[in-house]
């Protein structure tokens, strides 16, 4: 059975979700914030605030500044200073967190269950009334300069943004981390804002909640925010390419990745059902086993190798494809061994396989839930789910026909060139 011929049979994961009986209902306030909610039994719970404005979005010299936005969050309003709100948060026993993705912003706060309204009302002080004050510029600049170092010095970050960058150029091309070229000041991040953090880029997302009370603390809370133009954003094209990076690294790395499906489509689907049949993402160390085909390329070797299958789905976009990692002498045999197992994979599959990759993938998607960092990323997706693609290729063909973008990192004059992999 093909890949493509088994497409039909590719069940939607998300009706799998559901059934395990969470409320994964979308709503919207008056002015256009999205709304979701899980109402888990448990006293505490958790709530985001996310907004539609990533990296994606930024432009030119302002580079990084959605970075500089992300860690400008918990920062002074105009009702409360950054000093409040982080002392108010202490005294509930409350913790907050931000992350910057290639689509969002996303601000976390994880509390008891009645602490709820509070942090829902920073989070519309925080869209509305942060004064991205002259004198909290410095120590904003000093964390993201950090954030910055810290990524150079993981090889998989490294890979990964090269990756995107090779794939896409800009757009989801754009990195995660600010250049260091970047001209950013506070009046740039003020206007960031005013374009961005409208109601409808805005998505309120709560475990332990219902969805009826978190709508009513939304309408309270965001009331006053604009409700936005229209989304003015270029959609992503896949461009493909080469990028080599000379490093220090201890083992050689190597990416192969090829045009995928946007996240919420039927594509995407089938390509997390690929990406189980292949092994799925999780590292395979020291392997003697030949459960799956990444688990047959580790064994071969017989040294230290890490090897997965990744599918990033984004709202219009998407990358497929295998991470290898081993020694510089190995790794260019592990990642064609490991191309080789993709292409045997799309052109036949044995309903066995089939089967057992197919229900390891919606259990991949049912369990989400039961973590919530995955629960609340799992809401975001439904929160904003209008604006996925919903086109009708077959995922198969798709992948192989597009051209392959190839990352290496490590000893260069070691590592193989991507007509060597593919």
């Amino acid at each position: 059975m093909s890949i493509a011929a088994a497409r039909t049979k590719t069940v939607n994961l998300v009706p799998t979700i559901l059934k395990a009986g969470f409320a994964t209902a979308v709503s919207k306030t008056g002015n256009g914030v999205a709304v979701a909610a899980i109402n888990e039994q448990a006293p505490t719970a958790s709530v985001s605030l996310v907004i539609n404005a990533g990296s994606r979005f930024d432009a030119g010299d302002k580079a990084g500044i959605a970075h500089f936005a992300k860690n400008f969050g918990f920062k002074n309003t105009g009702k409360r200073s950054g000093f409040r709100i982080a002392r108010e948060t202490e005294l509930v026993g409350g913790v907050l967190s931000s992350n910057l993705g290639r689509e969002t912003i996303s601000f976390t706060a994880e509390c008891l269950k009645e602490d709820v309204p509070y942090f829902v009302e920073v989070f519309g002080n925080i869209v509305s009334e942060t004064k991205y004050a002259e004198h909290e510029f410095h120590g904003v600049a000093t964390s993201v300069a950090a954030d910055c170092s810290a990524a150079e010095g993981s090889p998989e970050v490294a890979v990964v943004e090269a990756l995107h960058t090779a794939a896409f150029r800009n757009g989801l091309g754009n990195s995660l981390y600010a250049a260091p070229y970047s001209d950013i000041s506070t009046e740039d991040l003020k206007q960031f804002a005013a374009d961005n953090f409208v109601a409808n880029r805005i998505a309120l997302v709560a475990t332990g909640v219902s969805q009826e009370k978190l709508k009513e603390l939304a309408n309270s809370s965001f009331a006053d925010i604009a409700s936005g133009s229209a989304v003015k954003t270029s959609a992503a094209k896949y461009f493909g390419g080469d990028a080599r990076l000379a490093s220090h690294s201890e083992q050689g790395h190597v990416a192969v990745a090829f045009e995928g499906a946007a996240a919420g489509t039927q594509e995407f689907y089938t390509a997390q059902v690929l990406r189980a049949l292949l092994g799925g993402d999780h590292f395979i160390k020291w392997s003697t086993s030949g459960a799956s085909p990444l688990a047959a390329v580790a064994s071969q070797t017989g040294k230290d190798v890490k090897v997965s299958a990744f599918n990033f789905g984004y709202s219009d976009a998407g990358l497929f494809g295998i991470y290898a990692q081993a020694e510089h002498q190995e790794v260019a045999q592990v990642a064609k061994s490991a191309v080789d197992s993709l292409k045997a994979a799309a052109k036949a599959v044995s309903a066995e396989d089939f089967k057992r990759a197919l229900s390891q993938a919606k259990y991949e998607a049912a369990s989400r839930y039961e973590v919530r960092a995955s629960a609340t990323e799992a809401l975001v997706a439904a929160a904003f789910q209008g604006k996925q693609s919903t086109g009708a290729d077959v995922f198969a063909a798709k992948l192989l026909k597009s051209k392959p973008t190839t990352v290496v990192l490590g000893k260069t004059s070691e590592l193989p060139y991507a007509d060597a992999l593919i």
